[in-house]
């Protein structure tokens, strides 16, 4: 099973990754001039607090399911034991975690008792979430085309049924059944992949280490996650809440063309590296480094050059200040990108425990940076600034865990080639912004000579990433 293509499945998840962002996204522009930026701040605001229960529903179950299946793709009844066990540890979670949450939304926050109401369609999906296996195996194929259908019935769905504010809770219903949804149509695929099994009490909880260790990362996370929108909303106010969540849906857009490909190498780098194929494991690793410098550094010049074009054209009026929040955020297309990469090589090499040492220490950093910065009152600029120094922190603490996979020089490979590209493209885009004057026109012209200039100056430099794939392409072209 692992021979799969990683071009394929890259393409697969990129569209899964992107469509779980990209729907939301689509309908941003719609959304936020309907529900306005305070009922925005309310619905991530309140989802936020859903997600906390999500840490202790999912536990460590996706990231330990999926390692554990991709070491074991070729056994189907060891894959198979492996996945009963890791499901039935995950559903005594998700139990336990519904029981909680119902005395929650009885009991507590009663002002948005109707948005926690919805949401429970969210928790049902946490249950039915079988990607992890379908990951593990490298099929990506299911979980995207699957989830693909039902986002784009939720677009249809916000585009038809919301018209005004009062819709708030009828539009976080649409996304919580869609998440629902989309997962419980990958269960019926399941019946081809695994087979019954026989497990114990014993050997579900022989998982509980494992899962452990890789909760706490969980954990600390969403603390500099979904805990930057809490106490925003808290020290400040949901609208602040409403700019920092749209830059910060903008990075995350963009950043899942990045995380799409990192995603795939995880169940690849954990067979090679169980078989001890290192030399395999480091090809992979120097190839992974370039294509994140070659989708990361574009992002990152070119978020500064049309910021100011595509906000207000995107999000309308009043969204203002969220040009400068992308503008701070936008350094986090690199650190992000180098971030989730180390990330996998650390989980994929069983060193969870640097990572977990990473990811701990940059949720504390934020935690105290927010808590400094929002007394400060600097709003939802000192939460952006907080979130950069978390994850550059998580970034060079991983590089260090693996100095004996990376050097020095992988970290800098063909880098040069992506800053000089970038900085052309750049300058492309100023000699647009000075002919063309409607603000519409000006972006999508600047888009396209951005894409144009820089992978043609990938495809003159040579780049190793690149330039073979284009170079394939115009042989097929000229062979027809």
């Amino acid at each position: 099973m692992h021979s799969k293509s990683l071009k394929i499945n890259y393409i697969y998840n990129l569209l899964y990754q992107f469509l779980a962002i990209a729907v939301p996204l689509l309908t941003t522009p719609y959304v936020s001039r309907v529900l306005g930026a305070r009922n925005v701040g309310l619905y991530n605001y309140t989802l936020g607090i859903v997600y906390y229960f999500g840490i202790f529903a999912v536990t460590g179950t996706a990231t330990y399911g999926q390692r554990e299946v991709a070491t074991r793709q070729n056994d189907k009844k060891e894959r198979s034991r492996i996945f009963w066990e890791v499901f039935i540890f995950r559903f005594f979670c998700v139990t336990i975690v519904f029981l909680i949450y119902t005395f929650f939304l009885n009991n507590f926050m009663l002002q948005y008792k109707l948005l926690f109401l919805v949401n429970i369609f969210t928790i049902f999906s946490w249950l039915v979430d079988v990607s992890w296996y379908f990951q593990g195996v490298e099929n990506f194929k299911v979980t995207a085309i699957r989830n693909s259908m039902v986002k784009l019935v939720a677009t249809v769905l916000i585009f038809t049924f919301i018209k005004n504010p009062t819709d708030l809770w009828l539009y976080t219903l649409i996304y919580a059944l869609s998440n629902f949804a989309g997962n419980l149509t990958m269960i019926p695929q399941l019946f081809s992949e695994v087979m019954i099994v026989k497990i114990s009490f014993r050997s579900i909880m022989a998982n509980f280490r494992g899962i452990m260790e890789l909760f706490i990362p969980v954990v600390a996370i969403q603390l500099y996650t979904v805990l930057n929108k809490i106490m925003l909303g808290s020290m400040s106010s949901a609208t602040q809440v409403g700019y920092y969540s749209q830059a910060n849906q903008i990075i995350n857009v963009s950043i899942t063309v990045i995380y799409a490909f990192v995603a795939v190498l995880t169940p690849r780098i954990a067979f090679l590296y169980k078989e001890g194929n290192m030399d395999e494991v480091k090809r992979y690793i120097r190839q992974a480094f370039e294509n994140v410098y070659m989708l990361s550094v574009p992002m990152f010049f070119g978020s500064i050059c049309i910021a100011d074009l595509f906000v207000p054209i995107f999000f309308g009026s009043g969204y203002k200040p969220v040009i400068y929040l992308i503008y701070i955020m936008s350094f986090l297309f690199v650190i992000i990108g180098l971030g989730q990469l180390l990330g996998t090589f650390l989980i994929a090499t069983n060193r969870q425990n640097n990572y977990t040492v990473a990811v701990s220490m940059a949720a504390l950093i934020n935690l105290i940076l927010n808590f400094i910065l929002l007394s400060l009152g600097m709003k939802a600029v000192g939460v952006s600034i907080a979130t950069l120094v978390a994850e550059l922190i998580a970034t060079l603490i991983q590089v260090y865990a693996l100095k004996d996979l990376i050097n020095f020089k992988i970290l800098n490979n063909n880098l040069y080639k992506y800053i000089v590209s970038s900085i052309l493209m750049c300058l492309a885009i100023i000699f647009v912004r000075m002919i063309f004057v409607p603000e519409l026109i000006a972006l999508l012209a600047s888009l396209f000579i951005a894409i144009v200039c820089y992978f043609s100056t990938l495809i003159i430099l040579r780049d190793s990433i690149f330039y073979p794939s284009f170079k394939k392409i115009i042989n097929k072209i000229k062979k027809q």
